[in-house]
């Protein structure tokens, strides 16, 4: 009795490992799919492009059931394109929370489906949100992918859905920049730049990311619209704390404040630049006498230290043409705009004065390798000029108008 018992317990304990070992996930994305077992999926799936093309809603129905009946979750049609799909139907009850769960799985490696063919093409060029598409300059190509991705989203705030997924796609038209999707046109135009083999296999099994965070500082951002984005986003929060959205967006927010403020500071780079250095090359093209004599050109090549700066000028034509001499400034006061350097020096003369410069444009950012930047500038200068080897040896006043290219 007791070792019946004994081995009921055995068995039972047996039964329950077995079973444990068998909840065990499986990683689809290490099980290869071959195409030549995809024929029914492919059917599906040209019947799927047709029914879309033809707007025949039942016959969509029946090949997506058909093509839910995947053994590898998204080989058959992946979340893209399912997304891409609902969005099309304006099914906005799906493709809300199906963006979402894209946007989640950000910087993790999924499944595309099989198939490079009539579908994934057709659904490519009808969206036009997705990757990049080469039939125009890139700028062009990120901002009209963003405005499409924005006219889904607004339509889906306004779309009969729960309230939860309005409010969700309405912190959507200002988050989804924060992204970068994917789709396989991007992996399949990178397999023949760098010339690696495509074959039907390889399509069948990309593997990668979808969907990146993406924050490009050199390209503008809008940090308007991010104050009321994050007030959207503490407000779903509180008001779904049950959500299985609410934690994502609680981590996500923190994040994107810590990018705002690294943007304003890689933006606002000048802030850090005034008063550190740099080198430039001024032509004063308009030299004006105060006694009314004939004017000069004057080219100089301004080095600057911290505060101090440096310039070798020489003068072209004029009463003092050919003369050099080398000047030592300080800069005394500068902001984005203006700096203000008293001046003097000499070697074939000695000169001594004040020049105000007027930064009228920089760039916007810092170069990625050096963190160079540039700036012209309209000049104003005023200077002494005592010639000594003159007889008269006069102190000669001038006013300067010129401009500038500076490095910094």
């Amino acid at each position: 009795m007791i070792r019946t018992a004994f081995l009921a317990i055995l068995c039972s304990c047996a039964i329950a490992l077995g079973q444990n070992a068998n909840l065990d996930p499986v990683d689809y994305n290490k099980v290869k799919v071959n195409p030549a077992d995809m024929a029914e999926f492919q059917d599906a799936r040209n019947s799927l492009w047709l029914a879309l093309k033809n707007g025949d809603v039942d016959k969509v129905d029946v090949a997506l059931a058909f093509l839910s009946h995947e053994m590898i979750p998204e080989s058959a049609l992946d979340s893209l394109e399912l997304l891409q799909i609902n969005l099309l139907l304006e099914r906005y009850d799906q493709a809300i929370p199906q963006f979402a769960n894209m946007l989640m799985k950000a910087g993790k490696n999924v499944r595309y489906s099989f198939a490079d063919d009539s579908l994934f093409q057709y659904l490519r060029t009808e969206t036009r949100f997705a990757a990049e598409y080469w039939d125009r300059p890139a700028d062009r190509d990120r901002r009209e992918r963003l405005s499409k991705m924005v006219s889904y989203l607004t339509e889906a705030a306004r779309a009969n859905v729960k309230q939860e997924y309005k409010d969700l796609a309405s912190i959507f038209v200002d988050l989804h920049p924060y992204y970068h999707i994917f789709d396989k046109g991007y992996w399949i135009y990178s397999a023949k730049m760098f010339k690696r083999e495509l074959s039907n296999d390889s399509v069948s099994n990309i593997i990668s990311k979808r969907v990146e965070d993406w924050v490009d500082f050199h390209q503008e951002m809008d940090t308007v619209a991010a104050k009321p984005m994050l007030e959207k986003m503490q407000a779903f929060c509180e008001t779904y704390p049950e959500s299985e959205y609410s934690e994502w967006l609680k981590n996500i927010s923190w994040e994107i404040e810590r990018v705002q403020n690294s943007y304003k500071r890689y933006r606002n780079y000048y802030e850090e630049k005034l008063y550190t250095g740099g080198i430039g090359l001024e032509a004063f093209l308009l030299g004006v006498n105060l006694s009314f004599t004939e004017g000069e050109f004057l080219l100089g090549v301004p080095v600057q230290i911290s505060r101090l700066i440096v310039t070798p000028s020489m003068f072209l034509g004029g009463e003092f043409s050919d003369a050099f001499f080398i000047t030592a400034g300080i800069d005394v006061y500068e902001n984005k705009w203006l700096k203000i350097q008293p001046f003097a020096g000499g070697y074939d003369l000695f000169t001594a004065g004040l020049q105000v410069d007027y930064r009228f444009w920089m760039s916007k950012t810092r170069g990625s390798e050096f963190h160079d930047a540039t700036y012209l500038t309209v000049k104003l200068r005023y200077m002494g000029v005592y010639n000594a080897p003159e007889a008269k040896k006069e102190w000669h006043n001038r006013i300067y108008l010129g401009l500038g290219l500076h490095f910094w």
